[in-house]
């Protein structure tokens, strides 16, 4: 009988695969790649210290918004202490893993010619979206900004940690009407916000109408007006 790659592992080590096996069934797999500042802030509480020298306070009895300068992962790991589940909206603009210079990951650039360079974006948004999904309210909603290069991963990592049921929709946005050549022949006028909510309680609601929009239904019946 022909030997099998399995033939020489240990009782032990097909548990494992077995065990693996059942961890995972549909879903993103990566190698996931350790981050320094995940790493260090679970050896050391990251603190925000106030500084009243950049406070602006036009309006003493207006709402008060708070501007955090520093590490993002920082950030959410230290809101988690102070803001969870009090966040409705959360917006974020990711770098975008075109494979130009224009992200670090552990201080080092991410070219094209990365063997892990998907590994590593899937790593550090996996660790920040699973950080700002405990600050978001049951109505709170979460959007990320993405292009064509990430946005069929970014889909299914947020799809696994908030759910398929809570996937609102996705907006394509004009951004560049003159559009952006692409290696391979397209030219691209657009990008991504994808739109995801904490529950099933979240919702997206209409715009109120404008006086003009109004004046459009100038006709009535015994139900309602109409144009």
């Amino acid at each position: 009988m022909t030997k099998n790659r399995y033939s020489d592992l240990t009782r032990e080590q097909l548990l494992e695969k077995i065990r693996q096996l059942e961890k995972k069934r549909y879903g993103l797999v990566w190698e996931d790649k350790q981050e320094e500042v995940a790493e260090r802030c679970e050896r050391e509480l990251p603190v925000l210290v106030h500084q009243p020298d950049k406070e602006i306070a036009e309006d003493p009895d207006g709402p008060t918004n708070l501007l955090i300068e520093g590490d993002n992962y920082h950030a959410l790991f230290a809101l988690n202490f102070t803001h969870r589940r009090k966040i409705d909206v959360i917006y974020i603009d990711p770098p975008y893993n075109t494979g130009a210079k224009n992200w670090t990951y552990n201080n080092a650039f991410v070219d094209a010619n990365d063997r892990y360079r998907h590994s590593k974006w899937l790593s550090m948004m996996n660790k920040r979206l699973r950080l700002a999904k405990p600050l978001l309210s049951e109505n709170g909603i979460i959007c990320v900004a993405i292009d064509d290069y990430e946005v069929p991963r970014l889909t299914i990592l947020l799809e696994e940690i908030f759910g398929e049921i809570n996937y609102l929709g996705t907006v394509p946005i004009r951004n560049n009407p003159s559009g952006r050549s692409t290696v391979r022949g397209f030219s691209v006028a657009h990008e991504y916000a994808l739109f995801f909510a904490k529950s099933e309680r979240a919702r997206i609601s209409r715009l109120e109408r404008t006086e003009q929009q109004i004046a459009r239904y100038d006709l009535e019946d015994s139900v309602s007006k109409y144009e």
